[in-house]
């Protein structure tokens, strides 16, 4: 006979809900401390002027800013890297507390996603790498965060990990 997997929840996830209000939190604080340059920036990246289709391979084209906007750009790196830290926080708190390894499963990929798109954030910022080379780069940090939820799923096993 088959065994039987019950997931048993344990009740109200409270480090889930202070990650989503400091979410919330920073996303005003950096709106706030950002220069009043943002609002004008943000606006103008929905204009249909601040993007062209940039052809690429045979027919494929992809849309590209027809200009930087650096203040954007380092709003959201400041963003990723202190919601990142934030993140690493979160994941030692729920190896403390015991939780249930899904989410410190869930913790590592978000630390590594917002760690690694903050750098490539940066990187696009300061000019060192193109818009495609930064989409590139969230594909990446992408990778980044999957790997870190299975490593941490990997040691399912493991006393300590349970």
């Amino acid at each position: 006979m088959g065994t039987r997997f019950e997931r048993r929840s344990r009740g109200t996830d409270w480090l889930g809900l202070f990650s989503i209000g400091f979410f919330i939190i920073l996303l005003g604080a950096i709106w706030v401390m950002t220069p009043a340059a943002l609002t004008d920036e943000v606006t103008s990246v929905f204009k249909s002027t601040s993007w062209h289709l940039r052809p690429l391979i045979g027919n494929a084209s992809l849309p590209e800013p027809t200009r930087t906007f650096p203040t954007i750009y380092t709003a959201a790196s400041q963003f990723c890297f202190i919601f990142g830290f934030f993140q690493t926080v979160i994941l030692i708190l729920r190896f403390a507390l015991h939780d249930l390894l899904d989410k410190k499963a869930d913790a590592a990929s978000g630390m590594g996603f917002w760690l690694s798109a903050g750098y490539f954030l940066y990187l696009l910022a300061s000019q060192s790498i193109s818009w495609f080379a930064f989409l590139a780069g969230i594909i990446i940090a992408i990778g980044i965060a999957i790997i870190a939820s299975s490593i941490v799923r990997f040691f399912r096993n493991t006393p300590y990990f349970r």
